[in-house]
């Protein structure tokens, strides 16, 4: 409960300073192994070959449709069609995604699942943080 509460709080936290590396960052919290982040990496360049070209057709999709729908006479049927095509490319980068989150998960140990599950459980709360601050809550 504690670490959650640490993480809620860090969510909330305006930043400041730099970025840090996300992956250093998971690295870090989750005490991956060289090894662990060698496969991670390897992981992660596969995901990203996967997904630039799709991300790429995604922005074609969406640049046609505010386009279509910036004339003064939209195609109803461009658009719908558009539509449904964008609505394909998000859902194969979604798979992507978690085809690489699986692969990941694959790597780690039992005490490493743990505290990511944690982590994905205290994203949730995440967005709420700010509202507790604004309030004098937290």
């Amino acid at each position: 409960m504690r670490k959650l509460v640490a993480l809620m709080i860090f969510c909330a936290a305006p930043v400041f300073a730099q970025q840090p590396d996300p992956v250093a960052v998971v690295a870090q919290i989750l005490n991956l192994s060289t090894d662990q982040i060698t496969a991670w990496s390897n992981i992660l360049h596969a995901r990203q070959t996967a997904i630039e070209p799709l991300a790429r057709q995604a922005q074609i999709q969406e640049r046609a449709i505010g386009q279509a729908l910036g004339s003064a006479n939209p195609d109803p049927l461009f658009v719908g069609q558009a539509i449904v095509t964008l609505h394909a490319l998000q859902m194969q980068i979604a798979q992507a995604n978690a085809e690489s989150a699986a692969e990941f998960e694959k790597l780690l140990t039992t005490d490493q699942l743990q505290r990511l599950s944690a982590i994905r459980g205290g994203a949730q709360v995440c967005p709420v943080v700010p509202a507790f601050q604004a309030t004098g809550l937290l």
